[in-house]
């Protein structure tokens, strides 16, 4: 099963400030994949293919030790990765204080998961707080995306709060991801 780690965003108010941001988005008339705002995340870790006798070493872990978190994100700025040069993704991001709590909440979850065999040699990808709202299929009016980019670079999204570390099975589908909770840490 192809499985992460995730801190969902349910708060309806920022779901609909992203369904509006994205509508504008729409307009520019670039080549776009929309994420559904109602199953957006911050990815903490993505694991991969695992085994379910690997999922429960996983759970068995962190059990006990990762409850009890809950976080006040302040959401703010639009930016693109890799870079505007070569646009694949676009996100929302947090404010610095936000992110460092977050980052260090990621870095203390990884520190644990290197107790599982199955992950001891895997490669950790850099954690980067951002919420993914879109991907790009192509270069298609990336001109237009740029100036989109750059006349949001700086916007405030408001306030969301982040509880329960989830780990999430997700299935690739032609009209999107669907994701399944494995396990929720409460």
């Amino acid at each position: 099963m192809r499985a992460f780690f995730s801190y969902d965003i349910t708060d309806p108010d920022f779901i609909a400030r992203v369904e509006k941001l994205q509508s504008e988005l729409k307009r520019t008339g670039a080549d776009l994949k929309l994420v559904n705002p109602g199953i957006m995340h911050f990815t903490i870790r993505f694991l991969g293919e695992i085994e379910n006798s690997e999922k429960n070493q996983i759970v068995s872990v962190l059990q006990g030790k990762v409850e009890n978190f809950e976080l006040d994100l302040n959401f703010k700025g639009v930016g693109a990765f890799p870079d505007e040069r070569r646009i694949s993704v676009i996100w929302i991001g947090i404010e610095s204080s936000s992110a460092a709590m977050l980052e260090k909440k990621a870095a203390d979850i990884n520190s644990l998961l290197k107790a599982v065999p199955v992950l001891v040699n895997q490669k950790e990808e850099k954690f980067s707080p951002h919420v993914t709202i879109s991907r790009v299929r192509s270069g298609k009016n990336k001109e237009k995306l740029v100036e989109f980019l750059r006349a949001h670079h700086d916007d405030n999204f408001g306030s969301s709060r982040i509880k329960n570390l989830r780990l999430k099975l997700s299935e690739l589908t032609p009209s999107g991801p669907v994701y399944t909770d494995l396990h929720v840490f409460e």
